[in-house]
């Protein structure tokens, strides 16, 4: 019975997720064009500018950045000596556990100092080169072999010298690349190191000048390329006869219970001003809006809720500038250190040092959550699942302490019920309580979206004010919904934020 709450509220989003499905989102298809030839534009730039800084770091040496082989050698400065000996030693891949799920293998727990002496032993360093015609073959990339008769080869062999390449490549002796520093096991790959979007932001404070400029336009680079796949062409893909996406939202694809979405995926988008592809989102009414209601910190409020956190709960009564305190405590920029505030919610404990320091300095300052951590992976190796005060329940079935007095599947352990308790218990809460006064008031508006802790709604011009009313008190109605539903007194404080324009990136606070 404990899943009743679960399973009906569940019930009652499929209504509200069917609507938005057939209402669809309005797409002006003017804007998205030309986003998507500023996008194209902006690729080639960034694309001369890589080549150029590669050059310039790797000398002559041929690399392709589309290569993971390639990027880790070119930001790491290294190249892996023997790939099966380094798999091997870093336990990498995927392995099938019982049930016949696949997870990659658990890496062994090793100091800094033996993941650095492994590392060094394992791999060599990458040098400049200048290219050179091969003296053996003279660039042609073969040479001449006789049969025993006297006759040559009808298919001359490849010069083992160049390999038929025709030119060698000579070290400078200048060591190649920018340099960068593993900081962990989890950042090693088959082929190296990780070169994603993630790790190479990440990397950018600690680099020199050369280094970050290439990080950054390599992270861009790769940003725009997912936007032009991702959105521009899916978003086109989908378009029906009328200029609208129907995208499909799904309840049961996330572990978490958190809402996904396909064709096109309106889930894993960019925030705000800093995506420009929500320009291109508009009222399909004349002179309508595009409503924004977003709850301020969701998750980390969540966090504090579950674990009973009284400096949490301070912090948030006291608008304790929670990014500020990071980057203080890394002795960074604000904007540098948002990425890493919550990551201690999940479990985030590695990193560089001072990720690492301020990661520490988290579990300190917010005890109880780190407490609440300790329980919640007890409680996964005891009964193998976790449950909610909601209701909700996530299975563990192989949850066990492992020799070092770790537990497997930890990160989940910790991350599940912050981010299930948000976003697929409180959230829906609110919208399904907007889907039915909106349709007690039988408005013309309807809801079109919705992305984690935010709901968007298409606004008639004629309803501009009851709908801020109605997505206001929707919102806030969780407490009261929380009571009713669950039976849980959720005694965090609430806050949200409205935003509203002519589309869903030019909007302004109400």
């Amino acid at each position: 019975m404990s899943l009743v709450n679960t399973i009906n509220l569940s019930f009652d989003m499929t209504k509200v997720l069917t609507e938005m499905e057939v209402h669809g989102i309005k797409i002006n298809v003017d804007t998205l064009h030309q986003l998507r030839d500023e996008y194209q534009i902006e690729m080639l730039i960034l694309n001369k500018k890589l080549d150029t800084m590669v050059k310039e770091a790797m000398g002559d040496t041929p690399i392709n950045l589309d290569s993971g082989e390639d990027r880790s050698m070119v930001m790491y400065s290294c190249k892996v000596r023997d790939k099966n000996i380094w798999k091997n030693s870093f336990n990498l891949g995927m392995e099938t556990r019982r049930g016949g799920a696949k997870r990659p293998k658990r890496r062994p727990n090793l100091t800094k100092r033996d993941f650095n002496r492994m590392v060094a032993d394992m791999t060599d360093v990458v040098y400049k080169t200048k290219v050179r015609q091969c003296s053996n073959c003279r660039g042609s990339g073969t040479i001449k072999k006789y049969t025993v008769k006297g006759d040559l080869y009808k298919i001359a062999p490849k010069c083992p010298t160049c390999n038929g390449k025709g030119v060698v490549y000579l070290s400078t002796g200048e060591v190649a690349g920018f340099k960068l520093v593993p900081t962990n096991i989890m950042e090693c790959t088959v082929n190296g190191f990780k070169t994603d979007m993630d790790t190479a932001t990440k990397h950018i404070t600690e680099g020199d000048l050369k280094a970050k400029d290439f990080l950054q336009s390599y992270t861009r680079y790769s940003a725009i390329r997912t936007y032009l796949r991702t959105f521009i062409e899916g978003i086109e893909k989908g378009l029906d006869v009328n200029n609208f996406i129907h995208p499909q939202f799904m309840q049961c694809v996330t572990a978490t219970g958190r809402l996904s979405s396909r064709n096109p995926n309106f889930q894993n988008m960019p925030r705000g001003s800093t995506f420009p592809v929500r320009k291109a989102i508009v009222s399909r009414f004349n002179n309508g809006f595009i409503l924004e209601g977003d709850y301020r910190q969701l998750e980390f409020r969540v966090a504090g809720f579950l674990a009973k956190d009284k400096q949490l709960y301070r912090d948030v009564e006291n608008n304790v500038d929670v990014h500020q305190y990071t980057a203080d405590t890394m002795g960074v920029e604000r904007q540098d250190a948002k990425a890493h505030t919550f990551k201690p919610l999940y479990g985030g404990v590695l990193g560089t040092p001072k990720e690492m320091r301020y990661y520490e300095a988290f579990k300190h300052k917010y005890w109880q959550v780190t407490n609440w951590h300790d329980k919640l992976q007890k409680e996964a190796v005891d009964t193998k699942k976790i449950k909610l005060p909601s209701g909700r329940e996530y299975s563990f079935p192989y949850a066990r302490y492992t020799q070092y007095g770790n537990v497997t599947n930890s990160t989940a352990i910790k991350n599940y019920p912050v981010q299930g308790f948000a976003t697929a218990d409180l959230l829906p809460l609110a919208l399904v309580n907007l889907y039915d006064i909106m349709k007690k008031k039988n408005m013309k508006s309807v809801i079109c979206n919705t992305v984690h802790d935010s709901i968007i709604l298409d606004v008639h011009p004629e309803e501009k004010i009851e709908c801020i009313d109605c997505l206001r008190n929707a919102m806030m109605s969780i407490k009261d919904e929380c009571k009713s539903r669950y039976n849980v007194d959720y005694d965090m404080p609430v806050d949200i934020e409205l935003k509203i324009g002519d589309n869903w990136l030019e909007t302004k606070e109400i």
